[in-house]
């Protein structure tokens, strides 16, 4: 089925035009895929370093806490201990919020809330009362150390452990930005492969005219005259006969080119049927023909002359 011109036309920009994009494509997949992996991989730093952080204020709450209940520490000094922990808790929350991962694991933001919860209760005990219940304090004391291990164990052994839902989850969004560029790779290599086919396509098809007659399909001028000059070069035995038809500028003349043209199509598919099987038949120009024979012998070369001549 032909292809119409416009259509053909469309094809060719569109083929022009998909290379670029698709070397884009895999360009901007490339640097999405490492700008998440380093995103992923500062946010959770980021991560790791605000519990880590948290950790250690906690620590040093419940230290001083216990140093008060034991009177070896003033209250003042364990309400300035306290204020730190509960500054602590805003600048860990607005981080642990910019970690899209950490927001994704359930149970995570949970041990942190509940955590700051329970040192929120403690302001009435530590910071409002002017003596400090060392009985209360000592419950919130007790209290506090088990989610601060709940921390260590639950969250920042989450975070850091690469066998965890959080790391499973990293994972995940990594891979489905490398599974886009693979695609898009896929894809570039499937259209330089096409590409390369239609080039030699096209290579093949410039050979061909190159080598034949457009209008009749014979060989060319150009191949006639190549094919010569290598079976003199390799003294190859041959006959040469030139064939030209009688009257035909008066044919063209009298009932128009169109006419002259559909003889010459139909005198070529003749040579194709019966001189082209034991040479090559070529068109030097006009009415002009030539048969290069595959032998020298007069008597085979006259056998296939006269079957071309029964054909017409």
């Amino acid at each position: 089925m032909k292809q119409h011109p416009m259509q053909s036309k469309s094809n060719g920009w569109l083929s022009v035009i998909l290379g670029p994009v698709l070397l884009l494509g895999v360009a901007l997949a490339t640097a999405n895929l490492l700008s998440t992996y380093k995103g992923i991989h500062q946010q959770k730093q980021a991560t790791i370093w605000s519990i880590i952080q948290l950790d250690r204020k906690i620590g040093g709450t419940l230290f001083d806490a216990q140093q008060h209940i034991s009177g070896h520490q003033s209250a003042e000094f364990l309400r300035q201990s306290y204020q730190v922990l509960w500054n602590r808790f805003p600048v860990t929350v607005s981080s642990l919020q910019q970690d899209t991962i950490f927001k994704q694991v359930s149970g995570l933001s949970h041990s942190i809330n509940t955590t700051l919860s329970h040192v929120e209760s403690a302001e009435w005990l530590i910071i409002d009362s002017a003596t400090i219940d060392t009985t209360r304090l000592n419950q919130w004391v007790n209290q506090l150390y088990g989610m601060k291990a709940q921390i260590n164990e639950q969250v920042l052994d989450s975070v850091a452990s690469m066998e965890s839902e959080y790391s499973a989850r990293a994972f995940s969004t990594i891979l489905k930005n490398a599974s886009i560029l693979l695609i898009l790779i896929f894809a570039f290599i499937l259209y330089l492969i096409n590409l390369l086919i239609e080039l030699r396509k096209e290579r093949k098809r410039n050979l061909y005219m190159l080598a034949h007659d457009t209008l009749t399909g014979l060989y060319s001028r150009a191949y006639i005259m190549t094919t010569l000059q290598s079976r003199c070069d390799n003294k190859t035995p041959f006959a040469l006969l030139m064939l030209d038809l009688n009257k035909f500028k008066a044919i063209n003349d009298t009932f128009g080119h169109h006419a002259g043209d559909q003889l010459l199509l139909h005198l070529a598919d003749k040579f194709k049927q019966t001189l082209n099987k034991s040479g090559i038949v070529g068109r030097m120009g006009g009415d002009e023909f030539i048969w290069i024979t595959e032998s020298d012998n007069p008597e085979i070369i006259q056998q296939q002359y006269a079957l071309f001549l029964d054909e017409l």
